[in-house]
């Protein structure tokens, strides 16, 4: 199966890291755009194929940037985050497609995207 390159999004306040993990997803033809999550979340999320969203954001975390997010628009974030009882506890109820624990190992990430992207096409394809 070939995936057609696609839109991403990378909310995330650290310039250096989104930047590492924007050359490892933009090396597979992706066009990757970012935000540091001040913006409206259901409205930039909208515009975008895939959205990964750090746990620590400007001024708010990265899970009140997803609870601004509709139902629908949740099913396409990958969430960042340290491992922790709680934070497992939380996405449990978000509804997100995955998250990756930190540290971020930028291979990793794009097999995850990857993986979103291949199982978004299936579900395309099967018939309703």
């Amino acid at each position: 199966m070939t995936i057609a390159p696609k839109k991403i999004l990378i909310v995330h306040n650290d310039s250096q890291e989104r930047g590492r993990l924007a050359i490892m997803l933009s090396r597979f033809g992706h066009e990757v755009k970012f935000s540091c999550g001040r913006d409206s979340s259901d409205k930039l999320t909208r515009a975008y194929d895939v959205v990964i969203v750090d746990d620590s954001l400007s001024g708010q975390s990265g899970l009140d940037f997803i609870d601004n997010i509709s139902n629908g628009q949740r099913k396409k974030v990958i969430y960042l985050s340290p491992l922790s009882s709680l934070v497992t506890m939380k996405m449990k109820n978000l509804d997100i497609y995955e998250w990756v624990t930190k540290p971020i190992d930028p291979l990793k990430l794009a097999v995850v995207v990857c993986d979103y992207f291949v199982e978004s096409a299936m579900e395309k394809a099967l018939p309703s």
